[in-house]
């Protein structure tokens, strides 16, 4: 969904990858790229903002969310991806915070914002997943005339949310950190503005542990058209609750099942976690779904970046189950 315009990967190796979104080139971390050598080693001398991680002999300097570390700009570029502006200093509106943004496909907007730990606001490797999602629900929408309800799980800064949303679906966008929904609200404002064209779904925006959400709304007895799941190896929920993929996730795909509510209704499930290849993640959802009943017809692809020169940095795994 991205296009070569909007983003490319420039080249990768020595566990980083040097990415070029618009106008900006960005060198960060990459782990899948440890132990691999740079392609085109000049290449890199032309980052405008580099990621440093923090050297330190003590081992809480890797966290959930990757290695901590600080950003430093190289050119002038650079150093407003990473400034901190607004339109109106006295205003709290953060949704008017003047920001360097990459559109997706002249569907939604993303803000590229530096975290401590190396993260921009976009993972590039979802874009295919996003076009699927975009193509379900504006394809639900105009089969029935309603807007679909869709559920988007550990949603990030929002992009699979806005390519529902931007398909005329009515979205649930969760995560569990307060910051991180904030981004979410000031993409969707970026991309829909107030959100009154008919074809563009409403939305809400919670934090939550995702567990315990989907667990609540299976007793509420709700149900979505989609659901949209990218869970991380190991994290913390909103208000503390540990989650670890290998042991949490089959509880939570069951719950999920029982959200959907039939024929037509889509999952798409991906992670970025060693030892859940696609069969693994396939097997996981379709014992759930089979668990309650549910046939569907499966989908399954690697998640990788591509280089002009033909080079593949691979991304994570992605299941996606359409309910018959």
């Amino acid at each position: 969904m991205l296009t070569q315009k909007e983003y490319e990967l420039l080249d990768f190796g020595e566990g980083r990858r040097l990415e070029h979104f618009n106008d900006l080139v960005l060198d960060r971390p990459c782990p899948t790229a440890i132990g691999i050598r740079k392609n085109a080693p000049s290449l890199w001398n032309n980052a405008d903002a580099v990621f440093v991680e923090t050297r330190s002999s003590t081992a809480d300097s890797k966290s959930a969310l990757g290695f901590r570390g600080n950003w430093k700009s190289r050119t002038d570029r650079g150093a407003r991806f990473l400034a901190e502006k607004s339109e109106n200093n006295d205003s709290d509106d953060e949704s008017r915070r003047v920001c360097e943004t990459v559109s997706v496909a002249g569907r939604f907007v993303l803000e590229l914002k530096g975290s401590p730990f190396g993260h921009i606001g976009i993972f590039p490797e979802q874009s295919e997943n996003w076009r699927t999602i975009f193509e379900f629900t504006s394809s639900l929408k105009l089969k029935s005339g309603e807007s679909p309800r869709v559920l988007n799980l550990f949603g990030y800064t929002g992009g699979s949310a806005l390519a529902a949303i931007a398909g005329g679906a009515e979205t649930t966008h969760l995560d569990a950190a307060r910051n991180i929904v904030a981004q979410a609200k000031r993409n969707a404002f970026l991309s829909f503005g107030d959100c009154e064209e008919e074809q563009v779904g409403a939305f809400r925006w919670i934090v939550d542990d995702a567990a315990k959400f989907v667990k609540r709304e299976v007793k509420r007895e709700s149900r979505y058209d989609g659901i949209i799941l990218d869970p991380p190896s190991y994290g913390h929920g909103a208000r503390g609750e540990v989650w670890r993929l290998s042991r949490d996730l089959p509880a939570l795909l069951l719950n999920c099942a029982t959200l959907l509510k039939g024929s037509g209704s889509f999952v798409v499930l991906s992670a970025h976690t060693p030892g859940f290849d696609a069969k693994r993640l396939e097997r996981e959802l379709r014992d759930a779904l089979l668990e309650r009943g549910l046939q569907a017809r499966y989908l399954t692809r690697p998640m990788a970046l591509h280089t002009k020169t033909g080079r593949v940095l691979p991304s994570g795994e992605v299941v996606i189950a359409t309910i018959r």
